[in-house]
């Protein structure tokens, strides 16, 4: 019957990826990972773009950069990823075989194994509590949010948690495999390289074991884990020029300091808005379960704390997913505290407990996701591809797009060039449009409403910056396509129709 159970929760995780998943690089960094999947999938990692070194105007390299890009420092004219390599990695030979809409299936995939080692990991701190852990984690509005997106939260989490699965497990090669897994993690998100060492320490402290033999696993572990760094160390220099490079900067500019006091309330207030305050529950075992499993656990919590810490402060609380890795390890502390206390209580009745508090817990879970627009997201998202879809529909074939926000999302979707206007000097707008056409491209002008009022800031000084005629189409109800040559028409009494498009 429980292993009816686990795989029925399995099952579910994979189904809510595939239902609600939003099946759309839309995003800086969604677009940036599919985008890189078809790189890796080519072997053409960084392509010269001849606009981006011919044009005239200043930083012309990064106004062809689209989101979740930067020009690239090593080969001129090219772009590299903002984003770590790993996810891309995993995705590209599904693009490979069956197209860009294979890359989507996989965060899904690494949810399943994300609950799949929470569950190995909860039944070896205590059978009773095994799948209501699974069950809670997988639950979860965090990992419900990044499920459904092409993101690397959920993958990054998922391979730490099945190195805590191995490295707690009894087999020989256990510590390898571990490491492999902490390899592979470390692709997928390189800060978190000390993750490892919470676990490099429980191999050398396992009390069950004799000293030859944990130092042995400890290094078995290490060799094996090992190279994931070395990975990162010659893609960060293939790309960025130095292995101490990465897309988001260098750790001055990345970290400080004197950000910790407000990453810390913002963790501790997203973590109870979402788990309920039941999550300080896990602060208690050390002192309900002590143990070398339990150190572990929460280790791994207070080191992933640690690397977010001095991290950029954000407001939203979506980046409670930089603290995925640890959560499911946080549920499975909080329900072996739950079965603690009760079997301290009165020993009969922990498992209806442990199983009445994870139903209660998960539909609560649930709830909370949806009030978040989890199951949403797939309809929030769906304007990127529509407004590509018409880019490649009813534009003509050389057409250069200037957007921002949709600067990668245009490309993927209609196969056509983009500038980005963010990135463009204010004083150049017309005559990156005059230009432009003297290379046989039409421009137009494709901003969500949101972006308008800062695009009409940016280029005051010019007349086009004004949006001041009907666009020539609407889609989706929030993505305005303007034709530039439409304004001076209309100002002429010549009123082109505007074309709605969901």
């Amino acid at each position: 019957m429980r292993a009816f159970l686990v795989a029925l929760v399995l099952a579910s995780v994979f189904a809510s990826g595939i239902r609600w998943g939003t099946f759309v690089a839309g995003g800086s960094d969604s677009y940036c990972y599919v985008h890189q999947a078809q790189r890796w999938a080519s072997g053409r990692l960084q392509v010269p773009e001849p606009l981006a070194l011919e044009a005239p105007w200043p930083n012309a390299p990064l106004t062809f950069a689209p989101a979740g890009h930067l020009p690239s420092p090593t080969v001129p004219g090219a772009i590299v990823p903002i984003c770590a390599a790993g996810l891309s990695i995993a995705m590209a030979p599904l693009v490979a075989v069956a197209g860009v809409g294979a890359a989507f299936v996989v965060v899904p995939l690494f949810g399943v194994l994300l609950v799949a080692a929470t569950f190995v990991i909860a039944s070896r701190v205590s059978p009773r509590i095994g799948l209501a852990s699974a069950l809670v984690a997988a639950c979860s509005p965090i990992f419900l949010y990044q499920l459904v997106q092409p993101m690397s939260d959920v993958p990054a989490a998922a391979l730490w948690t099945l190195a805590v699965a191995f490295v707690t497990g009894t087999r020989v090669r256990d510590p390898a495999l571990a490491g492999i897994a902490a390899a592979a993690a470390v692709v997928v998100r390189p800060n978190l390289v000390p993750l490892a060492v919470p676990i490099g320490l429980f191999l050398l402290v396992r009390p069950e074991r004799t000293w030859r033999e944990r130092i042995r696993a400890a290094a078995t572990f290490a060799a094996c884990a090992s190279p994931g760094p070395a990975a990162v160390a010659a893609i960060q220099y293939m790309f960025y020029g130095s292995v101490l490079s990465s897309g988001y900067g260098t750790l001055g500019t990345i970290f400080s300091l004197d950000r910790v006091a407000a990453n810390a309330t913002r963790y501790v207030s997203w973590l109870t808005e979402t788990q309920t305050a039941i999550w300080m529950l896990a602060l208690a075992a050390p002192f309900l379960l002590p143990g070398a499993v339990t150190a572990l656990l929460v280790g791994m919590f207070l080191v992933n704390i640690a690397c977010y810490l001095p991290y950029v402060v954000f407001d939203d609380w979506s980046f409670l997913r930089f603290l995925l890795p640890a959560l499911p390890l946080v549920m499975i502390l909080v329900m072996a505290s739950i079965d603690s206390i009760a079997r301290r209580i009165m020993s009969w009745i922990a498992r209806p407990v442990v199983v009445a508090l994870a139903i209660v817990l998960a539909v609560t879970y649930v709830g909370r996701a949806e009030i978040r627009n989890v199951f949403r997201l797939h309809q929030l998202e769906a304007r990127y591809e529509r407004a590509g879809d018409f880019v490649a529909r009813r534009l003509p074939p050389n057409a250069i797009v200037i957007t921002s926000s949709e600067s990668g999302s245009v490309r993927l979707y209609s196969g056509r060039r983009s500038l980005v206007w963010d990135a463009l000097d204010p004083s150049w707008l017309d005559s990156s449009i005059a230009y432009l056409r003297t290379r046989g491209l039409e421009p137009f002008l494709l901003l969500e409403t949101g972006e308008e009022p800062s695009f009409r800031r940016r280029f005051a000084s010019s007349p086009l910056g004004a949006l001041d005629w009907p666009p020539a189409a609407e889609v989706a109800s929030r993505v305005r396509i303007y034709r530039p040559d439409d304004r001076e028409k209309y100002f002429k009494g010549v009123h082109e129709p505007t074309e709605y498009a969901q």
